[in-house]
């Protein structure tokens, strides 16, 4: 997974990358094995975290596709409405950078 304004902000720890997988893939559920192939973290470590996220009820466990539990986002959940809040602010802060920083290189040729 290539890096998001929020791990630029927030940096890349594996809470911090399994957080922002679910932010950015908020629309589906996913298991296990492809949260941690994307975020390149650890089976065990993404299990403990979604672990963390599930009791803070950032993310719900939805089905079970074979023997594997599948997990979304949990949109009703007011810290998840404001960590999607922050993850756009943050996402309009870096764009307005680039911006600025695109048209101060293209005055200075």
């Amino acid at each position: 997974m290539e890096k998001s304004s929020f791990t630029l902000a927030f940096g890349e720890s594996p809470f911090v990358k399994v957080l922002d997988f679910f932010i950015n893939f908020e629309d589906f559920d996913y298991p296990i094995s492809f949260i941690s192939r994307e975020t390149e973290t650890k089976w065990e470590t993404v299990e403990k975290i979604i672990e963390l996220l599930i009791k803070k009820g950032i993310i719900k466990k939805t089905r079970k596709l074979g023997k594997a539990w599948l997990y979304a986002l949990d949109k009703e959940n007011k810290l998840t409405q404001l960590f999607l809040d922050i993850d756009m602010r943050i996402s309009d802060f870096f764009i307005k950078e680039e911006l600025k920083r695109q048209k101060n290189n293209l005055i200075k040729r």
